[in-house]
């Protein structure tokens, strides 16, 4: 068997780091490796780096003026109310001269949101003396060398201090963003002040105008160079609106990690719950890009009866978990919405197990991919059964690999998988928040 109708050739790889290019350009070339040799090592690696992403960090910046909302926005994108414990301290109104990390409690190790502070401070006094941004990098410039993403906040009025910080943030090789927090109040207060303005503008018109007076305000104060207003995001840190993407957040959300490899986006979408409608199909679009290699590892070993592969059940779990789809995310969800639990895990579930045969038991994910196995008109034995093979044509090694029929069967299941996972996320929001009663 020479082709499949599956998977195109050039879609078998995904997004590759530098590192497994090399090493598979390496298997391509390397003299007295047969095809069965290089589809090994490939499966070897597949199944050993398959959550390689847990061992990543990836570490966030933030800088602003105090009251700006840095540290309303800290506790939401982690998910925390203002006095749950490990929040940071809200309304203080004070300046600090230290840095503070904040770990992602889900995965304190591989997330942190590191709050600088926008002056120094005479030890003892705590008066401010004349800003020097060379003394403050001798003081804490290690500390943001460390940091992959920098945020600028402000909530309308920014010190020359804190664009000192992101300017030498930027001059470090860091992806610089500005966030304009607390666009609630401002909203509220344009209403009350000038009820008139929304007769013949809109709250995205009000945002833009934000918007265009944040990069005004950066000029003033210092910021050399020009700002991108793709990079200036104007939201609202409180909880509710993280968490339903309200505003700018998607677009924020999705230009953070950017800059990320893949394995740290891996560590963002798993790790900081959302509940957007229009992130969906960014996340899809990372787990997709990672399909190959949970394909390779789970068509390695043998034939099981009446089971799925390891790795298919390691890559469902971590889909339910990213698109916000675990009983945990649900609950919280519910709570969110003034909706009952039981009542969105029943929607979630009926959408997730549609077409699943007869009683699902507690083995969720086979009675899901069993589901979708029939939709494609194909048995589980026939996905992952290894007794045939097929020559698919790696692009980033140039050469033909003989793999099981079952890797381009289960590359297909599994993309089959991620967009039911999107349509249920789909669905299960806007039945949540349709619904909701505020």
């Amino acid at each position: 068997m020479e082709d499949c109708d599956y998977v195109r050739p050039e879609e078998i790889i995904g997004e590759m780091s530098e590192e497994e290019k090399g090493m598979f350009e390496n298997l391509a070339t390397a003299t007295g490796e047969t095809k069965p040799d290089i589809l090994k090592k490939i499966q070897e690696y597949a199944a050993e780096n398959m959550e390689a992403w847990k061992k990543m960090k990836v570490y966030v910046g933030i800088v602003g003026d105090p009251g700006a909302g840095k540290s309303t926005f800290i506790n939401s994108i982690r998910g925390l109310k203002p006095k749950a414990p490990g929040a940071a301290e809200v309304g203080l109104g004070h300046t600090t001269s230290v840095v503070t990390e904040y770990p992602h409690p889900a995965r304190p190790e591989s997330l942190v949101f590191v709050d600088f502070p926008g002056v120094l401070l005479k030890k003892g006094t705590g008066e401010e003396p004349d800003f020097n941004i060379q003394q403050y990098l001798d003081e804490f410039g290690e500390k943001m060398d460390q940091c992959h993403v920098f945020l600028v906040f402000s909530s309308g009025r920014i010190q020359h201090n804190a664009v000192q910080i992101g300017m030498k943030a930027r001059e470090m090789g860091k992806k610089v963003l500005f966030v304009r927090s607390q666009f609630d109040v401002d909203l509220d207060k344009r209403q009350n002040d000038d009820p008139d303005y929304f007769d013949d503008h809109t709250e995205a018109d009000l945002r833009e105008e934000l918007r265009q007076d944040y990069i005004r305000v950066l000029n003033e104060v210092g910021w050399e160079g020009e700002v991108d207003p793709r990079d200036v995001f104007i939201i609202s840190g409180r909880l509710r609106n993280v968490s339903e993407g309200s505003w700018d957040i998607p677009k924020f959300r999705k230009v953070m990690i950017e800059g990320l490899s893949a394995l740290q986006k891996m560590v963002v979408i798993n790790t900081c719950r959302d509940f957007s409608q229009n992130t969906i199909k960014e996340r899809g679009d990372i787990y997709r890009s990672y399909v190959w290699k949970v394909a390779m590892a789970a068509t390695a070993g043998s034939f099981v009866p009446f089971a799925i592969p390891g790795a298919i059940g390691i890559a469902y779990n971590q889909y339910k978990e990213g698109f916000g789809l675990t009983e945990d995310a649900v609950e919280q969800l519910a709570k969110m919405t003034n909706k009952s639990p039981e009542d969105l895990k029943q929607f979630l579930s009926s959408n997730l197990l549609a077409g699943a045969r007869g009683s699902v038991g507690e083995n969720e994910a086979l009675a899901v991919v069993q589901a979708l196995c029939d939709e494609m008109g194909i048995t589980l034995t026939t996905a992952i059964a290894v007794d045939q093979v097929v020559n698919l044509a790696f692009p980033v090694i140039g050469a033909l690999v003989t793999a099981p029929v079952s890797f381009p069967i289960t590359y297909t299941l599994l993309y089959a998988l991620i967009s039911r996972m999107e349509n249920c996320a789909s669905d299960l929001f806007d039945y949540a928040f349709r619904e909701s009663v505020v």
